[in-house]
């Protein structure tokens, strides 16, 4: 859940009308936590304190980063530089440290006012941020502390605050500060000093000494032989070899009246998979084969195909940066949208329902039928070329339309690029180089196919595979005693840039997560 939870002064506060339905009374079982006896809330290192990125953030830069993202190197983000900038409209001038600005975008959360409907656990945990994922990988070493991960993950379920403080100005001639803390000892006998709160932790930390940059410790790259393979990577004829052996290259399976999936011929084939020149869960590159061919949906699930069976689902929305709106973001759940917060779980389900219906034999690919098909005969990070080709025509990633991402009104618009906001919620990682067309995943669009004939194979949607997490090479017998709690997903999606859509990008979610970047594509196995 979000660690997050308030209650005023004197408030009951319960898990029913969030948790349960807001019309019934709990339903009593038994839970882990009823095993435990009640116990004593544990005070945090250092006393009751507001959360402020300065305080609980800040510390974990200065050992852990600074010494290279000290603002010397101008494409590298700025940790170092805690002073602050002031941001003048309408309202007033409000100040943002300058690290929690470089250091924010790299987080997955909401906006500031949030999707109405209760989420699934864990769309927003710590395991779907660019930052965590980059140091779970090993960004150069860097290395944190248990400490430091219980505060970096804390204050991303907190939602990346970046103050934890409001102004107390005068407000009707009443000093803000003094007045909320004598209503709250008045009625509820809890007035909180959070000035004092946060100068008394501010002692505890200097307290603790000064904070010396680290250097991470310089390791030696595990060095993997290049793999070479005749007939690697595939010419246009090749392809045209392989496909002119199948007996039919399309196919359109009916899953309802009127709805259709539209599946292309993957033919069996070797190739060389992984890599040796990325994240070290990719390598080594070794030599793999799909021994039979098999048919994959042309594109990823719509909302309509998986409502055909699953009616009950709703992928609802994508979240807007901002506040005041006149709906709860943008729309998901158009019928020839992607379909998104889909299980690993439940679309293995949806698979074993569509094979019962049609007698196909319906499943997701594994790693190796999905790098193979997505590939397309390429031996490059994308199947039409290298990592800085340009990406336009071909997929929908992380591209110059986020800057629509930034909104302000009654009615949320795209916000001026003269606004004095737009360079602070303009703040998603992009190529702002490519125009791709599309924002997030929408109802139509027109990419380019690869050699097979899939469209989007690294970009709109991350795509569950069947396969569990294990080291590479791949094998049966590696996936034999893999942890059943570890699924890989592959490819990128419409908030991914390149480096994470590569052929070769792995993610591993719980086979109970439902995310929403991620949606299925199909395949059916002779």
């Amino acid at each position: 859940m979000r660690s997050w939870l308030t209650g005023m002064p004197g408030e009951v506060v319960s898990c029913v009308g969030c948790h349960e339905d807001q019309n019934t009374i709990p339903v009593p079982k038994r839970v882990q936590a009823s095993t435990r006896q009640p116990h004593e809330l544990k005070i945090a290192e250092g006393g009751v304190r507001p959360y402020t990125f300065a305080y609980e953030i800040q510390p974990i830069l200065d050992r852990a980063c600074v010494a290279c993202h000290d603002g010397s190197k101008p494409e590298r983000p700025n940790f170092k530089d805690t002073t602050s900038v002031g941001i003048t409209d309408w309202s007033g001038t409000r100040y943002f440290q300058k690290s929690y600005l470089a250091f924010h975008p790299y987080v997955n959360r909401q906006g500031p006012e949030a999707d109405m409907y209760v989420m699934s656990p864990y769309e927003y945990h710590a395991s779907t941020s660019e930052i965590v994922r980059m140091l779970e990988r090993g960004h150069h070493n860097v290395k944190l502390t248990d400490n430091e991960w219980e505060h970096l993950v804390m204050w991303i379920d907190m939602n990346a605050p970046g103050r934890g403080t409001f102004d107390a100005d005068l407000l009707n001639g009443y000093d803000q500060y003094t007045r909320r803390k004598e209503l709250a000892d008045k009625y509820g006998n809890a007035g909180v000093d959070w000035r004092k709160e946060l100068a008394d932790y501010a002692s505890y930390l200097k307290g603790k000494g000064e904070i010396c940059p680290a250097m991470p410790e310089k390791v030696t790259s595990a060095k993997h032989k290049a793999v070479k393979m005749k007939r690697w990577p595939l010419t246009a004829e090749d392809i045209q070899n392989l496909l002119s052996k199948e007996t039919g290259l399309r196919k359109d399976v009916e899953v309802a009246d009127g709805v259709k999936i539209t599946f292309v011929r993957v033919p069996a084939g070797k190739f060389v998979m992984g890599t040796n020149d990325a994240y070290p869960d990719q390598a080594p590159a070794f030599k793999a084969e799909v021994k039979k061919g098999f048919w994959m949906s042309e594109k990823e699930l719509t909302n309509e195909q998986y409502n055909a069976l699953v009616p009950e689902h709703d992928s609802r929305i994508y979240a807007q940066f901002w506040k005041d709106h006149t709906t709860p973001g943008y729309p998901a759940n158009k019928p020839n949208q992607p379909v998104i917060r889909v299980s690993y779980e439940e679309a293995m389900k949806y698979c074993d329902i569509l094979s019962e219906k049609t007698g196909l034999k319906v499943t997701l690919p594994t790693e190796v039928q999905w790098e193979w098909a997505c590939r397309g005969g390429s031996d490059q990070p994308f199947w039409y070329g290298a990592m800085d080709a340009n990406f336009g025509s071909y997929e929908n990633l992380a591209d110059v339309q986020l800057e629509k991402m930034a909104v302000t009104g009654i009615d949320p618009q795209p916000m001026a690029k003269d606004n004095p906001w737009f360079p602070y919620y303009n703040y998603l990682p992009k190529v702002e180089t490519v125009n791709d067309g599309m924002m997030i995943p929408s109802d139509g669009y027109n990419y380019r196919p690869n050699p097979f004939g899939l469209i989007n194979m690294h970009g709109n949607l991350q795509e569950w595979t069947r396969s569990l997490y294990a080291p590479y090479p791949y094998s049966e017998k590696a996936q034999a005693t893999a942890d059943t709690r570890q699924v890989v997903a592959r490819g990128g999606s419409w908030i991914d840039r390149p480096k994470d859509a590569t052929a070769t990008a792995r993610r591993v979610y719980l086979p109970w997560q439902r995310v929403n970047n991620v949606g299925l594509r199909l395949i059916i196995e002779d």
